[in-house]
This record gives C-alpha cells, sequence and structure tokens, in this order.
C-alpha cells in the first residue's frame, strides 16, 4: 500500500520485533514546510496489519474545536512496518510522490493541535487541543518548532502520546521527537523503528543555536556523554563515524546545514541533530532589494529601517516602505510574530525575494526582526497622478502613495473583492477592495462623491495597476478645495483603525444631517473613561483619534474597551483593544 518502508533495523531487529512492539498507530513524522508543504505520517508498528476504518485524524485551528470539514475518517489497510502519509494537494511533488492521499486535515499551521483517533479515544497529539501557544509550540527546546520545520518520531517510541507537553520536551534528549529544519522531507514516507535499542550517547547540541546571521560565527558541538566522540557534516548529509570528527569550533560564514551525531563506548549512537545557518546579503534599502534576483532563495537583509505601512491578518501580510521604494512582505507562515503597528519603524527585515503569478515582487521573511525600532516613524507619502501609476507600475509597486482631486466612477456601497474606476485628471486606474477587513468593506460604507485626496497602495494583478486604501480615513476632503465634501454613508459609527493599537488610534463617524454628537470611551465595567466628542457636527464625515488617555490625561492600562456614539436618535457600540 505504502511507498517505502525503512527496515527496522533487520541487522538487529527481527528478534528484538518480536518481543519490542508498538502499541497502536502513532504519528512518526510532522511536515510544516514553506507555503503548502505540509504533511502528517502515520506509522504501524503494531506487528501485524491495522484496519484504518476506525481510525481518524482531526485537525483543531487557533485554539478551537476538532474541525467538521478538515479531519478525516482514514479507510484500507496499514501493513506493519509501513507508513500512510497525508499531503496538502499543493505540496511540492517530492512530497506527493509518497503521499497516499491529500486532504485538508494538513491546513495546519504551527498554532494549530492536530489528534490521531482510535474510535473515540485520541491515541497520539501534536499541539494541545484547544490551546493556542500564539505561533508555535516548542519541541525538543527548539522554539516554536511547530512552525517552519520538520519533526520526526525517534527510532525507540513504541506509541503515541496524548500529552503533547510530555511529547515535546524539553530537550532534545527527553523529547520524543528530533526537530529537523523547514523543508525537510527526505525521510517522509518511510520511518526507522529500533524499539529495543539501548541506551544512548547524548544527542549533540549547537553554540551558537540555528539561526540568522550577519557575519562568521564559530560553532560549538557538545554531548552530555562524557567523552563521546562527535561527527559532523555541512553538506546536509547524515553523519556517521566516518563523518569528520569534531575536535575544535566549526567556522561558518555562508549558508550551511550542520549535522552532528555523537558515539560512545557501550553506548548506541545519539540521534542525529539538525542546525540551519543562514547568512543574509545585507542590501541597504528597498530600492536595492527589488534590483536583487526574485530567485525565492538567495536571503537577504534590510540593514536601514524601513516603515511599516499596513498589515492584515491574510497571509500575515506587511507592507514595507522607505525613501526609495515599497514592498510586500508575504509571511504565510507566520514567521514574524511581533505586533507591528502601522508606521512602525522596522530594522533587519531579513527574508527571499519571490515574484508572485500576479507580478507581484514578495519579500518571504525567514526571521522575526524583533521589538518596533520606532513608532509613528516618519515616512515621506508622495503625491502621484494615476496616469503616473499606470505608467510606471513597477516603480510604485507596493508604495503607499497619495492621489489628489480624485473621485470614484460609482455609486452604491464598497463590497469585498471588488473593481472600481478612480479617477483624476490625467487618467484612470482600479480601485479594489483587497482588503477584506478594513472598515469601509466590513462596514459596508457608501461609496464617496466627488473629489477626494485619498492616500492608496499599489498593487498588482497581472499587467493591471491596482490600488487600495487602509481604512475609510484614508479618503480626506481635497486640501486644495475646501468646498468638495465626501457624501456620508447616512448616520454611522465606523471601525476604528487600528485595531489593537498603540499607542492611539482614529475613530470615525459620518453623519446624515447636522446633529448633536457624543462619543465616549468605556472600560468593560462600563465606567466611563473619557469624552472624545461632545457637541454640534455638521453633516459629513468626522474622525477623532484617541491617544489611551482617560479625562485625568492619565494612561491606561492594556485591555478590552468600548467606544460608543449618541447623534440623535442614533447610538452604536464598537469594541476595540489597546496593547502596550
Amino acid at each position: 500500500m505504502l511507498k517505502r518502508t525503512l527496515s527496522t533495523l533487520l541487522m538487529l531487529g527481527i528478534a528484538i520485533m518480536a518481543f519490542a512492539q508498538a502499541a497502536d498507530l502513532f504519528f512518526s513524522e510532522y511536515v510544516e514546510g514553506a507555503s503548502n508543504n505540509k504533511a502528517i505520517e502515520i506509522f504501524n508498528g503494531t506487528g501485524a496489519t491495522v484496519d484504518l476504518s476506525n481510525y481518524s485524524v482531526k485537525l483543531g485551528s487557533n485554539g478551537g474545536e476538532w474541525s467538521a470539514t478538515n479531519s478525516i475518517n482514514l479507510t484500507g489497510s496499514l501493513a506493519n512496518g509501513e507508513v500512510y502519509v497525508i499531503a496538502n494537494a499543493q505540496a511540492n511533488a517530492q512530497m506527493l510522490a509518497v503521499a497516499d492521499i491529500t486532504h485538508t486535515v494538513t491546513y495546519f499551521n504551527g498554532d494549530d493541535a492536530l489528534g490521531l483517533f482510535n474510535g473515540a479515544t485520541m491515541i497520539d497529539a501534536i499541539g494541545i487541543y484547544q490551546q493556542d501557544p500564539g505561533t508555535a509550540w516548542d519541541v525538543a527546546g527548539t522554539v516554536g518548532a511547530t512552525l517552519n520545520h520538520t519533526l520526526i518520531r525517534k527510532p525507540n517510541i513504541t506509541s503515541g502520546n496524548p500529552n503533547w507537553t510530555v511529547s515535546a520536551g524539553t530537550n532534545m534528549d527527553d523529547s520524543e521527537w528530533v526537530v529537523h529544519p523547514q523543508d525537510y522531507v527526505t525521510d517522509l514516507g518511510m520511518h526507522t523503528f529500533n524499539p529495543g535499542g539501548g541506551e544512548q550517547a547524548g544527542t549533540p547540541s549547537f553554540n551558537p543555536p540555528a539561526g540568522v546571521y550577519n557575519g562568521p560565527i564559530n560553532v560549538v558541538l557538545t554531548s552530555s556523554t562524557p567523552g563521546a566522540s562527535i561527527y559532523y557534516t555541512t553538506n546536509g548529509s547524515n553523519p556517521t563515524n566516518q563523518s569528520t570528527l569534531y575536535t575544535a569550533p566549526i567556522p561558518l560564514s555562508s549558508n550551511t546545514t550542520l549535522k552532528a551525531i555523537a558515539y560512545a563506548s557501550s553506548m548506541d549512537p545519539s540521534y542525529v541533530a539538525t542546525a540551519e545557518y543562514l547568512f543574509p546579503l545585507l542590501v541597504s534599502n528597498i530600492a536595492q532589494l527589488r534590483a536583487q534576483e526574485a530567485d525565492n532563495s538567495t536571503i537577504y537583509r534590510l540593514s536601514n529601517q524601513v516603515v511599516m505601512t499596513f498589515a492584515q491578518s491574510w497571509r500575515h501580510q506587511k507592507y514595507i516602505q522607505d525613501h526609495t521604494a515599497a514592498i510586500l512582505i508575504d509571511d504565510y507562515n507566520g514567521v514574524i510574530t511581533t505586533n507591528y503597528q502601522p508606521m512602525d519603524g522596522i530594522v533587519g527585515i531579513t527574508g527571499k525575494l519571490y515574484r508572485y503569478t500576479t507580478n507581484m515582487l514578495q519579500f518571504v521573511p525567514v526571521a522575526d526582526p524583533g521589538p518596533a525600532s520606532q513608532h509613528n516613524a516618519p515616512l515621506s507619502i508622495p503625491v502621484v497622478t494615476v496616469s503616473e501609476i499606470n505608467n510606471n507600475l513597477e516603480q510604485h509597486q507596493s508604495k503607499l502613495v497619495r492621489i489628489n482631486d480624485a473621485s470614484f466612477g460609482s455609486t452604491g456601497a464598497f463590497a469585498s473583492g471588488q473593481n472600481y474606476n478612480l479617477t483624476d485628471s490625467s487618467g484612470t486606474i482600479v480601485f479594489r477592495t483587497a482588503f477584506f477587513d478594513v472598515d469601509y468593506v466590513v462596514d459596508a460604507m457608501a461609496i464617496p462623491t466627488g473629489q477626494m485626496d485619498i492616500k492608496v497602495i499599489v498593487n498588482q494583478f497581472n499587467t493591471t495597476p491596482q490600488v487600495t486604501s487602509r481604512s475609510s480615513a484614508d479618503f480626506n476632503p481635497p486640501v486644495s478645495n475646501d468646498d468638495d465634501v465626501i457624501v456620508a454613508a447616512g448616520t454611522q459609527l465606523l471601525a476604528n483603525y487600528p485595531n489593537p493599537f498603540n499607542p492611539e488610534t482614529t475613530i470615525r463617524f459620518s453623519l446624515e444631517n447636522d446633529a448633536e454628537v457624543m462619543v465616549n470611551i468605556y472600560n468593560t465595567r462600563g465606567q466611563l473613561v473619557r469624552s472624545l466628542v461632545n457637541g454640534q457636527k455638521a453633516a459629513g464625515m468626522h474622525s477623532v483619534v484617541w491617544n489611551g488617555m482617560d479625562d485625568n490625561g492619565q494612561s491606561v492600562s492594556s485591555g478590552i474597551y468600548y467606544y460608543k456614539m449618541y447623534a440623535g436618535k442614533y447610538s452604536s457600540t464598537r469594541k476595540m483593544i489597546l496593547m502596550k
């Protein structure tokens, strides 16, 4: 039934296997790779063929319940010593070649739980059901190992373990798993099973650990077993006692996959430890970055500060910009875990360049840059015409720009994923509602009429230029003509932006007619925190900024707050989150 089976160390194990067998099926490999390179492998070491009809694999996403649609009931049978591989349908060819089935149960990221069930009983797990770790769980001392890594069950493990905390362990020796780099799939489709093995030498550790480094380093290898001999390779192959013997720190200055194994007298060899070291090519600004080859392989690091102009939850995308150019960060795997706010400065963004099928140049991160280098960082937003965007699309791609005296050619309300014509005196461009969770889309805001100065981010779909605003706050009355106003979409309280926020957020509302307006901030106990607006306002669009202070000028604590608007008979309440 299955592609490949790695014999259970036949030279040692035929007699051993008669006495040491697996109690039941268990997860033997977990692949959480780039993009859709995701798979789960199940091993049968029970000593007999197993009918799979009573088994299922369930996925629980983001701390939620088991999915009704992204779970699979297994079928067929699995012979002893063989594996069953479930892969994502969009995984790479190497993974699909060893897959028995493709299924959406592989729609997992690092913070999702997987359960292997025999009937109603969970017999193995990866992650903790109904717990969201934020980004990923640590495994074997590797931080965030369930994201962008491959996990392989150790050969001496004979049963699944529903207790993920114990299974994951705290270091390479007490964990049931060996952690490998992203997209390591050499062993997918086979499993080494050696349940009768003796005491093993301590698995080598690396100092400094795997990661991204900006200059040459020297790596020290150690084993917890006194007197153990450590052998290593630097070409990604598995080491043996015929590989290079470690005698001194290993100098590294280029991308290297370092593997090491320990041998000691009267002990079994250790597990192979793997560490990937990346050394990016430094570029000073985004224009220089965009000029590099988009080979999805070379790693680049932006050495100077850039400013994040917008972020959305979809694919964890972020737009960054400096005085030279802009680029889209496509972070499908959620590598960047720092919660940046719009207009935060960031230094040291590191990743690979990739040209998406729509011709958008994307920067795919390989590491989290860490805390913002500056809040409310200065950025000059260029004023451009529609014609300039249409004729120089590559130059403006991903930039936050301002188009003056522009107007929409449509009426009605905004809807998600739609195209609208936006025109200025130089031409017409497609305004696409590509940001699905922004306020003017979520609230189905009326399309403004009349001329305005509008801030937009420039995107591209194949050869077609497109622009999209970050929120309704980007629709501004023109500076040059105070007589032109945006027609309000009735009386509405709109979503604040950004949300969550720190240190401030903008609250916008519209009035159909002149009215006496109050906008107040309340805490979760219903206590008034701040009175933002209290007075007569004219019909049209309005905005007010809350800086996280109460009416006494004191900073309030992080948490959930509510803002409520009263205008005549109209009232509306919305929730926002202050994160410090």
